[in-house]
């Protein structure tokens, strides 16, 4: 198939990657790494657009897009299925995979290559992306994969602000501990991690979704790795505690809740207070 990312950052790069290894003829639209690519000579003539473009981005790359050709997004940040409304075949793509896990499954260097699990709302994806080293499991729930995407980014900036709260009660702020064990970091906020599972369930409850598909790869899976140092999400949640310099603007998790405003059809349960108060908290730093 001929395949075309919209978007050529780390994770982008790295599904297409994995689509090249299977036989597939990748091409990119990214206005800022190939400039001189227009978006409709890149999605011209096309089997299949995968979007791994920011989620602000949608407004003015979706409406230019063909509507017959297949669209799998893969991309965090969308709160509900409404920017992709009059697309004929569209699904969503997701899982507990960095783009890194995604290209070490593909080198010749590594002797025990990582086995990973992506969760997508389409066959097409299990064409596409499974490999030896990559299973793909299969839901209908579009919406669900979309909104889990979504939350674990919120979530995980809440989480990195609760890990730097724990260390500094526990021990102070010059503490030795190593926030890149991960075992170690996910064990600190394992109390947190309950919560946000369990706010999630509800979240995806309430707009519609099926509340199994937290269960998936693409939903507790997917926010215990996001809520590690590893993660841009989490470091920006500890830069709220401790008052370090982070650029907003590259945060996924703050993307999604500036564009809370968008999606007024998109619903938070009365009872879902730890992530009210992540958005305010959130709202307040950024302002």
């Amino acid at each position: 198939m001929k395949i075309c990312f919209l978007g050529a950052g780390a994770f982008g790069k790295a599904l297409a990657k994995v689509a090249e290894y299977n036989g597939h003829e990748v091409s990119f639209y990214d206005p800022i790494v190939f400039p001189e690519i227009e978006l409709d000579t890149a999605t011209h003539g096309k089997d299949l657009i995968v979007y791994v473009a920011p989620s602000d981005k949608a407004a003015e790359l979706l409406p230019n897009l063909d509507k017959e050709t297949p669209l799998i997004c893969a991309s965090k940040g969308f709160l509900s299925l409404k920017p992709f409304e009059g697309f004929k075949n569209f699904s969503a793509l997701a899982g507990a995979a960095f783009s890194e896990q995604v290209m070490d499954t593909l080198s010749d260097d590594i002797e025990d290559k990582p086995s990973l699990r992506l969760t997508a709302s389409s066959e097409l994806a299990e064409t596409i992306f499974s490999t030896e080293q990559i299973t793909i499991e299969y839901t209908k729930d579009t919406l669900g994969i979309l909104l889990c995407g979504a939350m674990k980014n919120i979530y995980a900036i809440g989480a990195g602000a609760y890990y730097e709260n724990q260390l500094q009660e526990s021990c102070g702020p010059t503490t030795p501990t190593d926030p890149t064990d991960q075992n170690s970091s996910l064990s600190a906020i394992l109390p947190y991690l309950e919560t946000a599972a369990a706010e999630t369930q509800k979240i995806l409850e309430v707009n519609g979704a099926d509340k199994n598909t937290l269960k998936l790869s693409c939903g507790v899976s997917d926010l215990v790795l996001t809520c590690t140092d590893n993660s841009r999400n989490f470091r920006f949640g500890r830069s709220l505690i401790t008052g370090a310099k982070e650029d907003a603007a590259t945060i996924e998790g703050v993307s999604a809740i500036n564009n809370l405003e968008n999606y007024q059809e998109f619903k938070i349960p009365d009872s879902a207070t730890l992530i009210k108060d992540i958005i305010e908290k959130v709202k307040n730093a950024v302002k």
